[in-house]
């Protein structure tokens, strides 16, 4: 099973290990070109390890590389990663200018981690979710003895290097967890690599709920047209409900939130208007008709619902009846039951096309709306711990 980064940034926090500071170069080491080099050499190869480890960074007037050829340092700093170059970048005004002018970081994203132990800068290769380098910041309380200082806006911040399981490296700073810090830590990033954010991701296991909404808020303000917003953990229905009512963003909402307790008839609850290009529900054995009908989206797929066929029929129906171009592209329902497809699709004259179905499915029809477009519909199961089974339905000609 391919690891998401989101597991993967949860394994790391879970198991991290302070790097022993005999691994640092000091100044005195970087006062000798060869030194330097051999030394860099010597760490690289032996040790596998990013070059982040070598804090030269507290050596700039007197390390001889800002003395090479501009290309000859150019090639050096495009071997170092994020990591590195954030330790470089925070030397002086003159280091971070050199970065930023002679580095150009292409085919990488930033995504951001928020949980109780910490909050993770990661910037990924796209492509290679293996390729991460990762910083962390974490409350003051956890600052340990060995720290050094980096040189942060005008704070001086209390920093370590830790070692991961697959023996990567990541930097951690100290720092109190404000919204006014991450963000801060984001502009710096972001002045830095120019690197597109992807996503946020925000968990709300064992977070206080005055805490999880200055979060969302937060996103509101700053974040609202990244590329997705993930929100996992659990709460309970009533703070679920105000997540959906208050959460704004202009692309993906994945809403992997467990709610703790349900209504007893989800008919009588109250409908809450959710808009983005695309919204992907984990648990939506609370929702009816109308509360679907209320998710303006591109693409909707909901999962676990407690829809009957009778009632997706009826939204089919609806649907089917529509005189102008849908906005809905695409819809999955998916529910802990096998349907009867009979029910389902009763009076959209459906033409059947299981001669043109994919392998994966175990039934395709397709239907002409009143606006000419075409909806093709997919029955299928999913396999997972709990199986599922659902249908998909796609407009388009």
């Amino acid at each position: 099973m391919k690891t998401s980064v989101r597991d993967k940034i949860s394994s790391l926090l879970n198991w991290r290990r302070p790097l022993h500071s005999s691994f640092i170069l000091y100044n005195d080491q970087c006062a000798s070109f060869p030194l330097f080099f051999v030394n860099l050499f010597v760490l690289r190869t032996s040790l596998s390890f990013q070059a982040s480890i070598i804090l030269f960074v507290f050596a700039e007037m007197v390390l001889p590389l800002f003395k090479l050829p501009i290309l000859v340092i150019k090639l050096v700093l495009e071997t170092m990663g994020f990591i590195d170059l954030f330790v470089l970048t925070s030397a002086s005004s003159k280091t971070k200018r050199i970065v930023k002018n002679l580095i150009t970081i292409r085919n990488f994203r930033m995504n951001i981690f928020i949980k109780k132990e910490a909050i993770v800068f990661c910037f990924q290769k796209i492509g290679n979710t293996n390729y991460l380098n990762s910083i962390y910041m974490e409350p003051e309380k956890n600052r340990r003895d060995d720290v050094f200082h980096l040189k942060i806006g005008t704070d001086n911040v209390p920093s370590t290097f830790d070692e991961t399981i697959d023996r990567a490296i990541v930097l951690t700073i100290y720092l109190k967890q404000t919204i006014d810090h991450v963000t801060k830590l984001y502009n710096t990033f972001f002045e830095i690599f120019k690197t597109p954010l992807k996503g946020i991701n925000i968990d709300l296991k064992d977070v206080a709920v005055e805490t999880y909404r200055s979060w969302i808020k937060w996103n509101n303000d700053y974040f609202f047209d990244s590329q997705s917003l993930e929100i996992v953990g659990k709460s309970t229905f009533h703070n679920y409900i105000w997540i959906l009512k208050n959460v704004r963003t202009k692309n993906m909402l994945y809403f992997n939130v467990e709610p703790t307790d349900y209504p007893e008839d989800p008919e009588n609850n109250e409908i809450v208007n959710v808009e983005a290009a695309s919204v992907y529900i984990w648990f939506g054995r609370w929702m009816s008709m109308q509360q679907l009908k209320a998710i303006k989206a591109e693409s909707i797929t909901v999962r676990r619902v407690s829809l009957t066929d009778s009632q997706i029929n009826t939204f089919l129906r609806e649907m089917k009846a529509l005189e102008v171009p849908s906005y809905l592209k695409k819809l999955r329902v998916r529910f802990n039951r096998e349907a009867n497809p009979a029910v389902v699709l009763e009076g959209l004259d459906v033409i059947n096309e299981d001669l043109e179905r994919p392998d994966d499915v175990l039934n395709q029809w397709s239907f002409t709306m009143a606006n000419g477009e075409k909806c093709t519909a997919i029955y299928a199961e999913y396999e997972g711990d709990i199986p599922e089974f659902g249908f998909e339905f796609q407009v388009g000609n």
